[in-house]
């Protein structure tokens, strides 16, 4: 029976090393695959460069608290930045209700203040403020409750900056909360798509405006291309700027004068 078990064991070691092997195997296969693909893309299109003046304006995350780190603000304002293209700065800064001073086109203020309500959307003064101070309720004394809290308060308090005060979707972050144990039921910061497709629009009006990207080739075949970069650029550089071979000849006609 010791025998059995010992043998049984062992197979099953080896059973998983080779599946573990496999996996690796696989990972790094794909991982070359993706290399060598995107070494192509960039051979034939030079990769993504950015549209110059496309990206207009910025939003001020403005931390104006001590309670909460301010790596928490941060995370979520880098978020939006990258994901919508947008210009999202963080920044020190006091605020003082009803009449705060603005920073950026629009600003997201964040507080700790027990006399203020929780978010306060002033639309027409392109600011709205988020207030932290009863989110150490309940389960807020717990460090990890209490930073997701924060996180979801100002993803809540941008959604509502950027023009998306609703959704359609029953367990969305918009939907009501009345109380920080609300914000617990959650399952991080992801927003829906019928909230994020209202941002672009909306922050435009306020003008901000994201980034846009083409392909390098496309830029130099428009004329307005930067100096190359790196070697595929370079090769599209001096071919899109190479004259023809054989130029077009256009001779003169004196029957038609032209």
């Amino acid at each position: 029976m010791k025998h059995l078990i010992i043998t049984t064991l062992v197979l099953v070691s080896a059973v998983a090393l080779a599946d573990t092997q496999t996996n690796v195997a696989t990972r790094t296969k794909r991982k070359l695959n993706r290399e060598q693909m995107l070494k192509r893309w960039n051979a034939r299109t030079g990769g993504e460069i950015q549209v110059p003046n496309s990206q207009r304006g910025k939003i001020v995350f403005v931390n104006a608290q001590n309670e909460a780190d301010e790596s928490l603000i941060s995370e979520v304002a880098d978020a939006f930045a990258k994901s919508h293209k947008l210009k999202i700065d963080v920044e020190r800064g006091d605020f003082s209700f009803p009449k705060p001073t603005l920073k950026g086109n629009a600003s997201l203020f964040i507080v700790n203040d027990p006399s203020l309500p929780t978010i306060i959307h002033a639309p027409e003064d392109k600011w709205t403020m988020v207030n932290i101070a009863r989110l150490r309720e309940g389960n807020g004394r717990k460090p990890q409750f209490y930073a997701e809290r924060v996180k979801k308060e100002v993803t809540r308090g941008f959604c509502l900056l950027a023009g998306a005060q609703t959704s359609n979707y029953p367990d969305s972050l918009l939907t009501s909360v009345t109380s920080p144990e609300d914000l617990d039921r959650f399952l991080g910061c992801r927003l829906q798509m019928d909230i994020q497709e209202r941002f672009v629009p909306y922050l435009k009006g306020l003008g901000v405006t994201p980034a846009k990207f083409t392909t390098y080739i496309e830029a130099c075949q428009e004329g307005w291309a930067p100096a190359p970069t790196n070697e595929y650029q370079k090769a599209i550089w001096e071919e899109t700027r190479k004259l023809p071979e054989k130029p077009l000849q256009i001779k003169f006609d004196p029957k038609r004068g032209k």
